[in-house]
Parts: C-alpha cells; structure tokens; sequence
C-alpha cells in the first residue's frame, strides 16, 4: 500500500535546524543519524542542552505548502 510522506522538523542544541521528509518518524530518526550519528534525540530539556535534538513530526506532505517548522 502506498504510504504518504511526512514533514518532521529538527533542532539540536548547536542551533542547527532542517526538515526531514520520510514515511515514519523511525525513517526520519535513521536519516537524522546519517548526519548526526553522535547526537540523541530528546524530549526534554534537560537532555536537551547535553548534545540533544528535537525531532518533531508535522504533518504529511503537500505541495504548494509552506511549513511553519520553527516558530518565533
């Protein structure tokens, strides 16, 4: 069956931000750890500022769409 891919956006403690488009958040995290193999990803703060990375999922892709991924 045909699964649509997703949005997830990144940020790690670095302050280094991307967006990753994959079909499952475990496809995301693998290709976040292509690039970044030393660095875990986190839920909470205090892990957080110890080398640690959000991965939040946004929704399925669409086109002609902006992504909000990083608010102010």
């Amino acid at each position: 069956m045909f699964k649509k891919k997703k949005v997830f956006a990144y940020e790690n403690s670095y302050g280094d931000k991307g967006i990753i488009i994959a079909k499952s958040y475990r496809g995301a995290e693998r290709i976040f750890h292509k690039n970044y193999p030393k660095r875990k990803i986190v839920d909470n703060d205090a892990d957080y500022w110890d080398n640690g990375t959000y991965l939040f999922e946004m929704e399925e892709v669409k086109n002609n769409k902006l992504y909000g991924c990083f608010p102010c």
